[in-house]
């Protein structure tokens, strides 16, 4: 009777979410893809995967140290 108790339950909640995903506001694909492309022309100044940072020290990934072998 457990299982069964569960299985209802876990068959609410995906109902619930189905209904929630219902109610979501939808929106082309190609409306989505001008957008993105309009943001990314926007930023593509600011954007250092673009263009780089200005000083190689700005870069805060580059590692600090060599390897050293003593």
């Amino acid at each position: 009777m457990n299982k069964l108790q569960e299985g209802l339950q876990q068959q609410r909640r995906l109902i619930e979410q189905l209904r929630c995903e219902a109610q979501i506001t939808r929106m082309r694909v190609s409306q989505c893809i001008e957008d993105l492309v309009k943001y990314c022309d926007n930023w593509a100044e600011e954007d250092v995967l673009i263009k780089g940072f200005p000083k190689p020290s700005d870069n805060p990934f580059k590692e600090k140290g060599g390897c050293a072998i003593l």
